[in-house]
């Protein structure tokens, strides 16, 4: 290539990747300094919008207008680089070879911008489908954080609660503090603002939707609370298997006791929908309800996803990496017609890099296990595929991803709560999180017909209670983190 047929070329390059660079090249510096100081100033305000813009504004915008935004500001920047581009190799003044390859350089250009706007068109699609249009009114009347207010006790003014007598030469124990936490009454009520609520929930569930699965079960269920301003969490597992749990409408009358194991509860109620009026989902609402009621904690929002999206979402997001703590040898229910059984067969004390169809069998199996081991296996899953989610590998995986959601996920959540949520999800510390699966110590009996076991709702409710407002109480009764127990 001769230097007539360069020059051009060259300027066109260097305006591709810095506009006004290839001004600079060509000698027309003034135009050049100016186009260089317009793509500074788009790309800091584009850096402002990022990081400064807050949260709160963005959400009043998301859906169509801020897809509108996005793809006008990304034509308008095309359109810019485009010019700088163009006017750079006429600056350069080369022959019609020349020319023939800035257009090449042009097209080159466009690439990135058109999988912007795709990107952000089926962002849109995906968002809007899975999403939902507004506030549901599947929760049950709260005040504040809790269902029920703490009981309190009463007692006469002039009351002294007499010691009993200690043994002799029995040694005294010492007193172990436990005061709430500081201003714990603005935590439980909140606010009437939805923004400032100092706490938001989320029921987590995993369904066994696939071939040969009668119904649709919900073998994973999950109450995540995520406090603002603090990183804190807490994680609730609830066991599949629990019976005569009390079932309450969004009015909060009585309903009987649901007599089959919980996980059966979202099939029933999409049977009988006039039960469980407030929400798009009658099962979803069913379980919002009963598990709110059994926690005593009022259930914001929830979450579903099903085993096919299950295993279709991890391998999209790379695999996840699992330090293993116990001997697991098994095959689970097919995700999908026509597929093998995921299987396992995974060593103690090694880490392993699982795949979407290995990890579903990891968080499934329970066949040298339990519901409780597997209910933990669950929450450190999560734990660790939020720690470990990268940025390139959605970005790789997009269009995967993104049918992967609008197939297999379903919620409650309104798409302008979504971006708050994302930001609180994003801010939780690991260290400040607490977990309690409420398993063999938390029932009160087993039903005689079948031993499936009856829960002890006043105890679950007292250490849902110590988890949120008394910490340290809970780390006394071996309510393990997440770090510790992953």
């Amino acid at each position: 290539m001769n230097r007539r047929t360069a020059r051009p070329v060259v300027a066109a390059l260097l305006s591709l990747v810095v506009p006004g660079g290839g001004h600079l090249y060509a000698g027309a510096r003034r135009r050049g300094l100016i186009l260089f100081g317009i793509w500074a100033a788009l790309c800091l305000g584009a850096a402002a919008a990022l990081f400064l813009q807050p949260v709160e504004l963005v959400a009043e915008t998301i859906g169509w207008p801020l897809l509108a935004s996005v793809l006008l500001v990304n034509v308008l920047v095309f359109a810019f680089r485009v010019f700088a581009i163009v006017d750079a190799g006429r600056q350069a003044r080369g022959s019609a070879v020349a020319l023939f390859s800035v257009a090449g350089i042009v097209v080159a250009a466009a690439l990135p911008h058109v999988a912007v706007g795709y990107m952000a068109v089926r962002s849109y699609d995906v968002l809007t489908s899975v999403f939902a249009d507004e506030e549901p009114q599947s929760a049950l009347p709260a005040r504040g954080l809790f269902v029920r207010p703490p009981v309190r006790e009463t007692r006469p003014a002039n009351f002294q609660r007499r010691k009993a007598p200690r043994a002799r030469n029995a040694p005294a124990q010492a007193a172990v503090p436990s005061k709430p936490l500081e201003a714990s009454r603005r935590i439980v009520l909140g606010s009437a603002d939805w923004s400032q609520q100092p706490w938001v929930t989320i029921l987590l569930l995993g369904s066994d939707r696939g071939p040969g699965q009668w119904g649709e079960r919900t073998d994973t269920m999950i109450v995540a609370g995520l406090q603002r301003k603090t990183g804190r969490a807490v994680v609730f597992g609830v066991p599949r298997n629990l019976v005569q749990v009390p079932l309450v409408d969004t009015a909060g009358s009585g309903l009987p006791p649901f007599k089959e194991p919980l996980n059966a509860l979202y099939s029933f109620a999409r049977t009988r929908p006039e039960l469980f009026p407030g929400g798009s989902d009658p099962g979803a609402t069913a379980l919002k309800q009963a598990i709110s009621r059994l926690l005593g904690l009022r259930v914001d929002y929830y979450a579903l996803v099903d085993l096919d999206g299950f295993r279709d979402m991890v391998d999209a997001l790379g695999g996840v990496e699992i330090l293993v703590k116990e001997r697991l040898v098994d095959e689970v229910t097919r995700p999908a017609p026509g597929e093998t059984k995921p299987r396992i067969d995974v060593y103690p004390g090694r880490t392993y890099r699982f795949s979407g169809r290995t990890a579903l069998a990891y968080v499934r199996s329970r066949k040298a296990s339990n519901d409780y081991r597997r209910m933990a296996r669950q929450r450190c899953f999560l734990s660790a595929l939020a720690s470990q989610l990268d940025v390139l590998a959605v970005l790789r995986n997009f269009v995967t991803l993104a049918s992967t959601v609008k197939s297999s996920v379903r919620t409650d959540i309104p798409l302008d709560r979504s971006l708050d949520l994302v930001r609180l999800a994003a801010g939780v510390d690991p260290k400040q999180t607490l977990t309690e699966t409420f398993g063999v110590p938390y029932i009160a009996r087993r039903r005689r017909s079948d031993r499936y076991p009856i829960p002890d709702m006043r105890k679950i409710q007292a250490a849902v209670r110590d988890v949120i407002v008394r910490p340290e109480r809970a780390d006394r009764r071996h309510i393990a983190t997440t770090a510790a127990s992953c």
